[in-house]
């Protein structure tokens, strides 16, 4: 169904250089309810910009955006001392998946820096639980292997993957999800963005969470590395 330009909503406006040309530019998220205006739902997201110097204003469909509650985010995360357009949105799913992406729109022309899928898709990661109650977690991509100690489950959780012993009763995988939070930050004070990256780490089911990966992202040579990346355990 064709979309009329009045059905659209506003999500989020942010105002700051995004050209490159010194000038403000008006940065405006738009998107429509397909399930009606009670319903958190958004889909069709829209990014539109309008050029501070000269009013001109772009538009560009969003593919990978649809979800809840989506916003904007200006900061420099390149050091080139202009704004990137960082665009986030809550999946909905019980796996509380985020959808990131980060764009350029120097010199007028957009352009895609980062997105979630292609950060996961990027490392490859083992999740196995061990005997004497404990879960290794290894990322092979970057070669570091965490071990959690799975104690603080308790004494039902464990009895049914262990023997008395605390040898498993038969192998058990986890999985480590999709990014479910990107957030912008500044770690090295130097006014140039980072963004950091949770993903939540499971055992045999969704619920069942062993903890969470963090790994910060910097820009470097073109392209986001890893700056370094932690396991955090729940206490």
């Amino acid at each position: 169904m064709k979309m009329n330009r009045n059905d659209r909503i506003l999500l989020d406006q942010k105002v700051g250089d995004v050209t490159g040309d010194g000038v403000p530019d008006i940065v405006v998220l738009t998107g429509t309810k397909p399930f009606g205006s009670d319903t958190p739902f958004v889909d069709q997201v829209v990014l539109m910009i309008t050029n501070g110097a000269t009013g001109i204003e772009s538009s560009f469909a969003l593919p990978g955006s649809s979800g809840y509650n989506p916003t904007l985010y200006l900061g420099s995360f390149t050091g080139n001392k202009v704004n990137e357009i960082l665009v986030r949105s809550d999946s909905g799913g019980s796996g509380g998946i985020t959808y990131d992406f980060l764009y350029s729109y120097l010199n007028q022309s957009l352009r895609l820096l980062f997105d979630q899928e292609s950060f996961y898709n990027a490392f490859s990661y083992a999740v196995n639980y061990l005997n004497n109650y404990q879960a290794k977690v290894e990322n092979t991509t970057l070669q570091q292997t965490y071990i959690v100690s799975l104690l603080y489950k308790g004494k039902e959780y464990l009895s049914e993957i262990y023997n008395e012993d605390g040898i498993l009763k038969a192998p058990v995988q986890g999985d480590v999800l999709p990014p479910g939070g990107v957030y912008p930050i500044d770690l090295q004070r130097d006014g140039v963005d980072e963004l950091l990256i949770y993903q939540r780490v499971i055992g045999r089911y969704n619920a069942d969470g062993l903890g969470f990966l963090s790994t910060p992202i910097q820009w470097k040579e073109n392209r986001f590395v890893p700056m370094y990346q932690t396991l955090c355990i729940f206490g």
